[in-house]
């Protein structure tokens, strides 16, 4: 039994996260793990150094999951519009500015 909150990964077809204190994790652990797990597409608002990473087409490496990585990787500066695939809509992260 799954715990409650917890989704199957075959049900998501996006991830997206805002940076806080511990960007490593989202660069590195995670950026891996979804890859690994198929997840299509992952969006990071990196405000750590004022960009916005989508990361799409993932290559899974079932031998080594921690070789895992994305094909397709478009980098925005922060506050910019960020293009995402298809059918998702343009990102507008002038959110995460600092004011």
């Amino acid at each position: 039994m799954r715990p409650k909150g917890w989704y199957s990964t075959e049900l998501l077809a996006l991830v997206g996260e805002v940076t806080a204190g511990n960007h490593e994790t989202d660069t590195g652990p995670k950026y891996r793990s979804y890859a690994a797990a198929g997840i299509p597409v992952y969006v990071l608002v990196n405000r750590h150094d004022g960009k916005v990473y989508v990361h799409s087409d993932p290559v899974p490496d079932t031998e080594d999951p921690a070789k895992s990585r994305y094909r397709t990787t478009t980098t925005t500066e922060l506050g910019r519009k960020a293009q995402l695939p298809a059918p998702y809509p343009v990102l507008d992260t002038a959110f995460a500015l600092d004011h």
